[in-house]
């Protein structure tokens, strides 16, 4: 097991059970209903019930988490011809860890997605909060996209710049 497969697997599943944890807190900490826009002078101006709140976020991280899956399952599937796009032609000498490669990738996501709804449901929470006034959470659109950007171009990197490893009988 390589530390890649440990950290998309472990980590994606982490961040689902703490998602949930937080959207509980977050519902129940929450005013009903709950500022989710906000005006030039930090006030809410725009209104949601708080259960509207927990059934967007709750239903965004299960369908990516659903959908991430049978992508997963599709993808083991293809067979080897179908990743003929792939620059650096090594990979396509060992099918197994090719598709390992592109399975701890796509779990990378729903663990990103997941930790970036959790920050925006803590910022949602203090926000509605009358003892945080004009707070700014900006940085939380700025590291989302961040991380969106790392997350594309982890593949294309990690298979053109490095080669599988070689297994000896």
């Amino acid at each position: 097991m390589s530390i890649e497969y440990f950290i998309s697997r472990v980590g994606r599943y982490l961040s689902i059970f703490a998602f949930i944890i937080i959207l509980l807190f977050t519902y129940r900490g929450l005013p009903d209903p709950a500022a989710v826009h906000f005006g030039t002078n930090g006030r809410g101006d725009g209104f949601l019930p708080k259960n509207e709140i927990f059934y967007l976020f709750g239903s965004v991280m299960l369908a990516l988490n659903i959908l991430v899956v049978l992508l997963v399952s599709s993808v083991k599937k293809l067979p080897i011809r179908a990743f003929g796009w792939i620059p650096n032609k090594v990979w396509l000498n060992d099918r197994k860890q090719l598709i390992e490669v592109i399975l701890n990738w796509l779990n990378f996501l729903p663990m990103i997605v997941n930790t970036f709804l959790l920050l925006i449901l803590r910022a949602l929470l203090a926000l509605n909060d009358e003892r945080t006034y004009k707070t700014d959470y900006t940085y939380l659109l700025i590291m989302g996209v961040v991380l969106i950007l790392m997350w594309i171009f982890y593949l294309p990197i990690r298979l053109l710049f490095t080669i599988p490893k070689i297994i000896e009988d």
